[in-house]
């Protein structure tokens, strides 16, 4: 891939559950907890940061993201920093990656489609693979939260 190519991913996926159901299911910090596979402490509120520590591989991996948006059944949106976190890696010299949910009426439910922005502003020396780990995190997350909704409805 070519580092234009590196600079968003998009995921969708058809849950077969009210639109209200799903939007429950990403903001109600319990229930996103659930199917994110982490501990998360605070609100999704715009300009909230929401702490979340997830168990990776035996590892814990303290993380937080920053509340854009909140359109109440329709869109919420976060800024993280992408990828495993490294210690070598000065955070503050990049900047953090756009997270947005949208959902939409379908037929048969709601479609919800994930899309991370910005990679293009993360150094080509990390971009490949946060790239690639976000990619396969994303295509994990959409299924879980599928299964999710699916499995408690």
């Amino acid at each position: 891939m070519t580092p234009a190519e590196l600079s968003k991913i998009e995921k969708q996926i058809l849950i077969r559950a009210p639109r209200e159901r799903v939007w429950r299911a990403l903001t109600n910090v319990e229930e996103f907890s659930k199917w994110f596979g982490c501990e998360t402490v605070g609100v999704f509120a715009p300009g909230a940061r929401v702490e979340m520590v997830v168990i990776h591989q035996g590892r814990t991996i303290p993380f937080h993201v920053i509340v854009e948006k909140v359109e109440p059944g329709r869109l919420l949106s976060w800024r993280w920093h992408p990828g495993m976190p490294r210690p070598e890696v000065d955070y503050s010299t990049e900047s953090p990656t756009l997270v947005e949910f949208f959902l939409e009426d379908a037929e048969h439910g709601t479609l919800l489609t994930v899309v991370e922005s910005g990679f293009d502003r993360i150094s080509l020396a990390r971009r490949a693979g946060v790239f690639a780990e976000n990619d396969r995190g994303w295509e994990f997350q959409t299924k879980s939260i599928e299964r999710y909704v699916r499995e408690s409805a």
